[in-house]
């Protein structure tokens, strides 16, 4: 018996080539911050050694109790020729900083490997411009933001008393993991008006504002902070009453600036009272871990940095192996704690080490100690041996190389009192459940018929 042939069936002896891969290539999208612009820049000058001092004139303020003594005039009444004086004095300080460094690089390249690969040219187009140029911001942005809370010139814990705080960077291995001080969980608190409030007549009083603060209007201090602690500031302040404190909501409210206020060119976001508003999307958070105890006092309680991004192994694919990207990490949104900065471009000034050429008969290599990333070729290694002796590679080809960069820069501390941290918590913003107004109908819902098909022609017999 013959087969039954379906029409609803087909063979075909066509060649289909698959997988087909899109011509389209997307790359992931990162912002990035703006801690650099933020920070006066220099350059450590080449020859001067790695260490530094500066010396700073200091103010003396006159003992205006002094009483005023009556003018006499009479004969011989008093010394009117050589009255009573009172005294001022003057003086200077002097701190010393140095040089720090950190390297960085990838991992080997085959150029005769990278011939054979149908999208090398378009991937290293996207390493280069959006994997190793924002790394050098982001290390360096990390550096500036830990070297700010060092040399802040007043460290405050987020509490009625606004209690001074100490503490050290503890290492793991080579990184800094934790965050030891001196505060308790359980007596820092969420981040108030009332607690900036406080700080602005003393930081005009030295000087934040230059020498006439009240020349036109009141001074503006800057506030370097993440988006839901801005958020909340302005939540506490608007609120009737907070502890019985009536609202300061008109004098402190968010305002955004438009073509008018070029505020926003300098990576402001807007401004609450006095505070100009500097959003740092990726400042530094912490979660609390562990009490040290008495022993470890008076850095007993143990914090861990938490980092925006977490590194996890990509799906690979036919043909090469998998490699690393980036994921948001969810723990940074819900660490509890976290430092503001009241910043002043003048507080630190970062100092990236010159590499002027000795003399032109030593054509020594050029570099660039800002994070620069550069391809090299000569003298390349390929890890350890078991002796820990680093393992040469043979590049008599020229044909295998990589990319590094280097990092020198000196933190020279400029006027740090205008620099102040507060240590304070934070939250993700509550999510509250809502209800409708009335209650949905009770079931069962009345049948519905969405037909759209119009009514066939009758038939007729």
């Amino acid at each position: 018996m013959a087969d039954t042939i379906s029409c609803r069936e087909f063979t075909q002896f066509l060649v289909d080539q698959l997988p087909y891969y899109d011509d389209l290539i997307l790359s992931d999208i990162r912002p990035t911050d703006s801690w650099v612009a933020n920070v006066k820049q220099g350059t450590w000058d080449a020859h001067t050694s790695t260490e530094h001092t500066i010396d700073r004139f200091n103010h003396v303020y006159a003992d205006t109790t002094q009483v005023w003594a009556t003018v006499q005039d009479g004969t011989c009444v008093g010394t009117p020729c050589d009255p009573a004086t009172n005294k001022i004095g003057w003086g200077a300080t002097r701190k010393t900083y140095f040089l720090e460094q950190q390297s960085w690089e990838t991992d080997l390249l085959c150029y005769d490997q990278l011939l054979s690969i149908t999208k090398s040219e378009e991937h290293f187009q996207q390493i280069i411009t959006d994997v190793l140029r924002p790394a050098t911001s982001d290390i360096y942005s990390a550096f500036l933001r830990k070297r700010g809370l060092d040399h802040a010139g007043k460290l405050i814990t987020a509490n009625s008393t606004m209690d001074p705080f100490t503490f050290v960077w503890s290492q793991v291995g080579t990184s800094e993991r934790f965050f030891d001080c001196s505060v308790s969980p359980t007596n820092v608190f969420l981040l108030t008006p009332p607690m900036l409030q406080r700080q602005f007549n003393r930081l005009m009083n030295i000087g934040y504002d230059g020498k006439n603060p009240f020349k036109d209007t009141a001074g503006n201090i800057e506030l370097v902070t993440d988006i839901e602690t801005c958020w909340s500031l302005e939540k506490l302040a608007g609120q009737e009453s907070v502890s019985g404190v009536p609202s300061v909501s008109a004098n402190w409210r968010f305002q955004q600036w438009g073509e008018s206020n070029a505020y926003w060119k300098y990576g402001f976001s807007g401004q609450i009272g006095n505070f100009l508003i500097r959003t740092d999307f990726r400042n530094l958070r912490f979660q609390f871990v562990q009490d040290l105890g008495g022993g470890a006092a008076p850095h007993r309680y143990r914090y861990q940095v938490i980092q925006a991004y977490t590194n996890v192994p990509t799906n690979g694919g036919v043909g090469f192996a998998p490699g690393l990207k980036s994921e948001y990490n969810t723990s940074y949104d819900e660490a509890c704690f976290t430092v503001s900065y009241i910043w002043h471009k003048m507080g630190i000034e970062a100092l990236v080490a010159d590499a002027t050429p000795f003399n032109p008969q030593m054509p020594f290599n050029p570099r660039n100690f800002g994070g620069r990333w550069q391809f090299v070729m000569n003298n390349l290694t390929c890890g350890f041996d078991t002796n820990g002796n680093p393992i040469a590679v043979d590049n008599s080809r020229m044909n295998k190389g990589k990319f590094i960069a280097d990092f020198r820069v000196g933190i020279r501390p400029l006027y740090t009192e205008f620099i102040n941290v507060f240590f304070h918590k934070r939250q993700p913003m509550c999510v509250l459940n809502i209800d409708t107004c009335e209650t949905c109908p009770a079931d069962p819902y009345v049948t519905q018929d969405y037909n759209s098909e119009n009514d066939p022609c009758p038939t007729i017999t």
